[in-house]
Parts: structure tokens; sequence; C-alpha cells
């Protein structure tokens, strides 16, 4: 299942992901990912997870993102989590609502190649729609 780390700017989410993927790729087999769209995170990450930093692609709105995960996943099979960082910011969205048919296209990713995901994004635990609170961890 779909698992997101949410709270207001500023409350820590990143350090969380991050703590979560050193710790996910210290005590798993398989390949662990970390997505971001900022370079300075790559060095507080373990250097056996793949960092990528999504401004190096043009990514533009959830469809994008939706297709260059499944290029990441069709590159390497071997991928057991996928952390995402501020995905609001990556997909160029304001709203977390805005979010449905993404969530729903990675559910079927999961499913599919058995790879978890982690998402982060900038809202309040009141703030987070309903199909996405099964989710919240």
């Amino acid at each position: 299942m779909v698992q997101i780390v949410s709270g207001p700017k500023g409350s820590g989410k990143t350090k969380t992901m991050i703590d979560y993927a050193n710790d996910n790729n210290a005590n798993h087999e398989g390949e662990v990912v970390f997505i971001n769209d900022r370079e300075k995170y790559r060095v507080k990450l373990d250097n056996q997870i793949r960092y990528i930093n999504v401004e190096d692609f043009f990514i533009d709105d959830p469809k994008v993102f939706f297709g260059f995960l499944n290029g990441v996943i069709a590159e390497n099979y071997d991928i057991t989590t996928i952390y995402i960082d501020n995905v609001l910011r990556i997909v160029n969205l304001d709203n977390i609502s805005q979010l449905e048919s993404l969530f729903s296209d990675i559910r079927k990713l999961e499913d599919k190649y058995s790879v978890q995901f982690v998402l982060s994004v900038c809202a309040e635990d009141s703030e987070i729609p309903e199909f996405m609170k099964p989710a919240l961890s």
C-alpha cells in the first residue's frame, strides 16, 4: 500500500523520508530509489540508494511523472521501494486533492511490480483527502 508522510512546511517530512530510506536500505534486500527535486539531499542518503533529481528531466504534470516512474521501474525490476519527496511540487500541483489520479496510477504500479511507494505531501493530516487517508503513516 502507498504510504503518505504528511505535515506542514518545515515539519521534517524530508528528514523523515531520508531516515526511512536509509533504514529500509540497511534492513531489506532489493533496490531503493529516492526521488526529489533538489540536489542538496543526495549527501544525506546512503550511497547505495539511487537518488534521482527530477529537475534533470522535463516533468511538468502527473501523467508525465507517472510515465517517468514506469521508466524507472522498467530499468530495474529489483526496485522494492520508491520514496517520492514533496510530490505536489514535483508534479506542479497546488492542491492535494488533485493527486487522486496519480495516486490511483501509483497503486497500479505497486500491485503489478510489488514496489512500495512512500510519498511526502505538504499538508496537515486534517487536509488529507479520503482517497489518501488509508495511506497515512
